[in-house]
């Protein structure tokens, strides 16, 4: 190089230098420009590619929104999908009214694929298509949704748990904050006002002075997780650490002294309606119906009458029910009337001998599945009778239901109700229908469908009485408990936290109280019996939920008497439901935990390897 730059200046001429720079800076050019392209090329591909991402699983998200808008449209949509789908074959589900004309159904190879609309009603480039899970749908309130979206040639897939607005959602619910009158003997003229009875006239939920007393919240209260009502809230100091919700907003209108202290300020909200009546429940008792036999837990566990139940938090249970005759029952053969008349005594629901004796049946507790308690049958003339009927000729060597004389408290003059209530000692305990504190001649019926529920509880089940239920002791979970683990406490009329006085109108037992559970009463009430007798009994822990038609009292606001308050929501029920809990009668249903999953489809619409 260095002769032949002697060269040419030797001939003094510097054209050739100028023409070897040229070329030099045209070929660091031409590199750097196929750089670029390849680099803009390979962008632009990796640009589609996270585009095409990012809409599939825009279009996964829509498939969700679909299915949740159909439920919210019809309650009853869980019942409608395609069997032959990999995801709901997997999981048994069973979908009576079939897919229901809907294509993101359709499960077959190259099926078809629903777009996503666009804004302006046009298609995009996203479609979707989904598979339900319902075989959790009664045991735990939870549908399953595998929903999968499309883009180009890319597909994402994710699940989501779809579960309703149910009262388990809230750690308090309440559809009046007036006391229940049938407890309460409140005797206002209500004057087109308040109060269930002795009132026929429309329910206006505001506090006038014509109406039932209204229940408040003291400033002793804490309350950690959601509350909601359809009325309005009497709040009279008290902490909420979460939302509060309700249709008329919340009150302090003859409160004095503490403000209440809100994490987030009320809302208003819509309504949600208990149902009537929990009878419908009986259905999963029998074992001639698809509710029962198309489900793994089968049929639950029917027991008539007072009935003790006693968990023992090894997987068992103890069930002492001296009226109880068949456990399970049918309604296919010789059914008249409307009235069940066949039925089963299943060795996993107690021996029947074992139920009437003392010591009671210790079984396994019915998993994922309903203990339903009921008053005994009424007689019928002609025509099948229940099958829980008693009678004497059923049992020649026992009394009839309301004779049972060899079950009476020997230390008091009132009559038991076969299960050891009232106990020896309570003299003078007080019927909680017949105003607090009375002394009555039968605290508590012989045959009413009422359960007595103490224990420690470690398997799912719900425990509903079609009558009274009544907390004679804690309820708590295990340390162990997984988060399916609920309990679901039911008592149409009320469930009460027993609290029984002597004969000098005084609280004996030991104070405080835990209960672990999802509380339910449709039709009544929870509350504290005896609340307003005696000195303080401490405080009443709820960890759980608590929904009633009517406000209970569980203390005076001042702490003298009965319980403070001190409830906490139990997160496990933002997931799960407990088995066969009732819903309100119209439900929204909300997405309550989504995550993405392997592929369930290709593009051509094939299952995913």
């Amino acid at each position: 190089m260095i002769r032949i730059l002697r060269a040419l200046r030797a001939r003094d001429d510097e054209r050739g230098v100028a023409l070897v720079a040229v070329v030099g800076i045209g070929m660091v050019v031409m590199v750097l420009v196929a750089t670029l392209v390849t680099v803009a090329t390979s962008g632009a591909r990796l640009s589609t590619n996270d585009r095409d991402w990012a809409r599939a699983a825009a279009a996964a998200y829509a498939g969700i929104a679909d299915y949740q808008a159909r439920l919210n449209a019809d309650n009853g949509y869980g019942n409608y999908g395609d069997p032959t789908s990999p995801f709901s074959r997997e999981t048994g589900s069973v979908f009576p009214k079939g897919a229901g004309g809907n294509s993101a159904f359709d499960s077959q190879s190259g099926g078809r694929w629903v777009d996503v609309p666009s804004v302006k009603g046009a298609t995009s480039s996203g479609s979707y298509r989904y598979a339900v899970d319902n075989s959790k749908l009664t045991s735990q309130g939870v549908l399953r949704v595998q929903a999968t979206g499309r883009s180009g040639s890319t597909t994402r897939s994710f699940i989501a748990n779809v579960r309703p607005d149910g009262f388990s959602n809230y750690l308090y619910f309440t559809n009046y904050e007036s006391q229940d009158p049938s407890v309460s003997n409140e005797t206002y003229t209500c004057a087109g006002f308040g109060c269930k009875a002795p009132c026929t006239s429309q329910y206006r939920p505001l506090a006038l002075p014509s109406t039932c007393q209204f229940i408040q919240f003291a400033a002793g209260d804490t309350l950690e997780g959601p509350v909601r009502s359809n009325d309005q809230f009497r709040i009279c100091g008290a902490t909420f650490k979460s939302t509060v919700q309700s249709v008329y907003g919340w009150s302090n209108a003859g409160c004095t002294g503490t403000t209440p202290k809100f994490t987030v300020n009320p809302t208003t909200s819509s309504t949600l309606t208990p149902p009537a009546t929990i009878s419908d429940l009986r259905d999963y008792m029998r074992t001639d119906l698809a509710a029962t036999t198309n489900t793994a837990e089968g049929a639950g566990c029917l027991y008539t009458g007072p009935t003790k139940i006693t968990f023992l938090g090894n997987g068992k249970m103890n069930v002492v029910s001296p009226l109880t005759v068949k456990t399970t029952v049918t309604g296919t053969a010789n059914r008249s009337g409307g009235l069940l008349s066949g039925g089963d005594a299943p060795a996993r629901c107690g021996d029947v001998a074992a139920l009437h004796d003392d010591d009671g049946a210790t079984i396994a507790v019915p998993k994922n599945n309903l203990v339903f308690v009921q008053n005994e049958p009424s007689a019928r003339a002609g025509g099948a009778q229940d099958p829980n009927l008693w009678s004497a000729s059923t049992f020649k060597n026992q009394p009839t239901a309301c004779t049972n004389t060899t079950r009476a408290s020997t230390a008091t003059s009132l009559p038991s109700n076969g299960v050891g209530f009232p106990e020896v000692g309570a003299t003078n305990e007080a019927d909680p229908t017949a105003g607090l504190g009375n002394k009555v001649t039968d605290p508590y019926g012989c045959d009413n469908g009422d359960v007595f529920v103490k224990g420690v509880v470690d398997k799912a089940v719900t425990v509903a009485a079609e009558n009274y239920a009544y907390v004679t002791g804690d309820i708590t979970y295990p340390a162990t408990r997984s988060a399916s683990t609920v309990l679901g406490l039911i008592g149409q009329q009320a469930v009460w936290v027993w609290n029984p006085a002597n004969s000098a109108k005084v609280p004996y037992k030991a104070a405080n109280r835990r209960i672990d559970a999802a509380i339910l009463s449709n039709d009544g009430t929870f509350a504290v019996q005896n609340y307003t007798l005696g000195s303080g009994r401490g405080t009443l822990t709820v960890n759980g939920s608590i929904a009633q038609n009517f406000r209970g009292a569980v203390g005076t606001g001042s702490g003298s008497s009965g319980y403070l308050k001190d409830y906490e929501y139990d997160d496990s029920l933002a997931t799960y439901t407990p088995p066969k809990f009732p819903q309100p009668t119209v439900t929204t249903y909300r997405v309550a935990t989504q995550l993405e999953s392997k592929t369930a489809y290709a593009a051509t619409g094939a299952p995913s390897p």
